[in-house]
């Protein structure tokens, strides 16, 4: 089973942009894949095309082999960009394998390990008050995790704010 084509496709989700990488072959098989790499997609994108010369033709079956080609490949260290794209060629390759074996991708890597998966919501809000009622939302809405990511954008000044460049001079001295 050979690769034919590596397609990125950029989506917008919530309110980050991601990225979705679908590879495909010559049975018809195809594995989707992502980047994990938020905001970049365009440099990711860049990378996947680089990688796509490469990969045409290669066997999709020989993840491990195609891993260690595009890692070593780069001269220097790849940085972020280029292992997003790698860990997103390797994902849809996996997604692929499970497919044609006729396996969940889980069985490919050793089998399950847990029945459930915790997940979590986050709140956000522009100020404390709004941060607080998106998170009591959350919570009555059965959310037993609840993450914060600070006050959205620009909060005005004001006590909630923590001021790390403050509590940093304090000890410094």
């Amino acid at each position: 089973m050979r690769i034919t084509d590596i397609k990125p496709y950029p989506v917008w989700v919530g309110n980050r942009n991601q990225l979705v990488v679908k590879v495909e072959t010559d049975e018809g098989i195809y594995g989707l894949g992502e980047s994990g790499l938020s905001g970049r997609e365009l440099a990711v994108i860049g990378a996947l095309k680089h990688f796509r010369e490469f990969l045409i033709g290669k066997d999709a079956m020989q993840r491990g082999r195609i891993w260690q080609e595009l890692y070593r490949s780069q001269y220097f260290e790849g940085g972020r960009v280029l292992l997003a794209a790698q860990s997103a060629i390797d994902i849809a390759l996996h997604d692929l394998a499970g497919k044609a074996l006729g396996v969940p991708v889980y069985q490919l890597l050793g089998g399950k390990h847990r029945d459930t998966i915790p997940c979590f919501a986050t709140a956000s809000g522009s100020t404390g008050e709004q941060l607080l009622d998106s998170a009591r939302l959350l919570w009555e809405n059965g959310w037993k995790v609840i993450r914060t990511m600070g006050l959205l954008p620009n909060p005005p000044a004001s006590p909630e704010i923590f001021e790390p460049r403050e509590s940093i001079a304090y000890t410094a001295h």
